[in-house]
């Protein structure tokens, strides 16, 4: 399951979502999100594999996460 372990919000949205960056800790099968509930997750948010120990960061422009 993933979890958000830090959040800092951003600006609202028009459809009513709220841009955030977060730190998201999960597991290295599970899906790294773009949106978690209303949350649109912002440029330069983490993602930690908690098995593996991996480091990941949320590119906005590209829409994708990038890894070390």
């Amino acid at each position: 399951m993933i979890t958000i372990h830090k959040i800092n919000y951003g600006e609202k949205l028009q459809n009513g979502d709220i841009k955030a960056t977060m730190e998201l800790r999960g597991l290295s099968t599970e899906t790294k999100p773009s949106k978690i509930e209303n949350k649109v997750v912002d440029n330069g948010s983490v993602f930690i594999e908690i098995d593996t120990g991996k480091l990941f960061f949320y590119d906005a422009e590209n829409e994708e996460w990038k890894g070390e």
